[in-house]
């Protein structure tokens, strides 16, 4: 596993849990492209042949048990391990947008080796693989094979910057480095793998962003809607020089989002930022987009919600016993118009008027969405009925895809389309960052 603040003088080989332990998944299905290159080995110990193409791993009283294999004894954990480093295994079912509005089940093709065990009475899967093959399958998970080379490698150097700074390490409990999916980086092996993504790769060995003598902490979302976000306003409150409130556009548009009139300017507007329809037209994204990803509108949006709704899942996500929602108040707006602080006002069961509130952009987006909100640069609008003194229906007009902060991949596939290199992406979203090679 990758230790944080090492920088690696070589190639580092990555963990990628694949099925987790909160998917409570009891069965994995393996479907084996080259048998005679794999290799079944059971408790750490007995190295096998495998002899069919097809194998179904269930969970049974606490052991593996292995479709058309013998085995006498529990099974505590089993490898698969591929000597051909151009085949693939297929596994499913893999949750793919795991906790969000657009998850669903996918097969996913897996290179290098396969680990599976037992954790809390479900079953786990591991990918273990070379960093570089990691990241050429990554390119392409997060956006489409479509996009043009200069977004590509920007894209790879991001990923791998992010990934060896190893700053969150929120599955190191479980034994990897990271998870397949939007909770770090999406990661659908070799499902979507082009030649530019793995040239994109190759062309990029060993490059990441620096600051200061350390890997950047590179992060990244969909769309910053315009304007990006800092790094102490979505995550811990430690500034971070090379992720600020800039305009995703060559001039700067001089607003001010924390201000609310500002704000509701600004989510009716449509300015000229790279991530716009200006610079690229959204009935052209779904070309570009990865395949996880819905097709819609990702620069400006709408979301209505009903009463019921709202309350429904406000009681469920913070564990109140509201009645009716009366109001939802944005008390304080970071920079690129993302919420710090939201006060939700309601009456309980017992009549009694009360207020709550929630911080930051995440939890905004986590409570007040079945799912999860596209984004928390919002502006509310109330729809009232006559004889009601509560809303009936609550309006977000939003801006943006994602907490905004670094790399925004929408605005950086507009700059990569409209003839921007590389580095010239890379120092836009990342200002005062150098790009550096730490390994051939």
């Amino acid at each position: 596993m990758l230790k944080p603040g090492v920088i690696p003088g070589k190639e580092p080989i990555l963990r990628v849990g694949i099925v987790l332990p909160e998917d409570k998944q009891k069965t994995i299905t393996l479907l084996i492209k080259d048998v005679k290159t794999t290799f079944l080995v059971i408790n750490d110990e007995h190295r096998i042949p495998v002899f069919n193409h097809k194998i179904e791993v269930r969970l049974f009283e606490n052991t593996l048990s292995l479709k058309a294999y013998d085995y006498s004894g529990p099974i505590r954990n089993i490898k698969l391990i591929q000597d051909n480093e151009n085949t693939s295994i297929d596994a499913y079912p893999v949750i793919a947008g795991r906790g969000f509005h657009w998850a669903k089940q996918i097969h996913v093709n897996l290179p290098h080796t396969i680990e599976i065990s037992i954790v809390n009475n479900v079953l786990m899967l591991v990918n273990e693989l070379p960093l570089e093959t990691y990241l050429a399958c990554v390119a392409t998970s997060e956006m489409g094979a479509e996009c043009p080379d200069s977004f590509i490698e920007a894209q790879t150097i991001v990923a791998r910057s992010w990934m060896l700074a190893n700053v969150e390490q929120k599955h190191i409990q479980f034994g990897f480095d990271v998870c397949n999916d939007d909770c770090c980086q999406r990661y659908q092996g070799v499902n979507n793998l082009t030649e530019t993504s793995k040239s994109g790769a190759m062309k990029t060995k060993g490059q990441v962003l620096m600051f200061d003598n350390t890997i950047c902490d590179a992060r990244y979302s969909k769309s910053c809607g315009g304007i990006m976000e800092k790094f102490e306003n979505l995550w811990e409150d430690k500034p971070l020089p090379y992720m600020q409130n800039i305009s995703d556009s060559k001039d700067d548009f001089n607003v001010d989002l924390s201000i609310e009139q500002e704000m509701e300017k600004w989510v009716e507007s449509s300015p000229e930022a790279f991530c716009s329809p200006h610079f690229i037209p959204e009935d052209q994204l779904k070309k570009y987009l990865g395949n996880v990803d819905e097709e819609g509108h990702y620069f400006r949006w709408t979301v209505k919600t009903t009463q019921k709704e709202i309350v429904d899942n406000i009681n469920n996500k913070l564990n109140l016993e509201a009645e009716k929602i009366i109001s939802l108040k944005p008390l304080k707006r970071a920079g690129s118009g993302r919420m710090l602080e939201l006060e939700i006002n309601y009456r309980d069961k017992s009549g009694n008027l009360k207020a709550i509130v929630i911080y930051k952009d995440y939890e905004v987006r986590r409570v007040l969405h079945k799912m999860f909100l596209y984004s928390s640069a919002i502006v509310i609008n109330e729809v009232f009925s006559e004889d009601l003194d509560y809303p009936v229906e609550f309006i977000f007009k939003g801006a943006g895809w994602g907490h905004g902060a670094g790399l925004c991949q929408i605005g950086g596939l507009g700059m990569s389309l409209n003839g921007y290199k590389t580095k010239e992406i890379l120092y836009h979203y990342y200002p005062g960052s150098t790009l550096e090679k730490i390994y051939h």
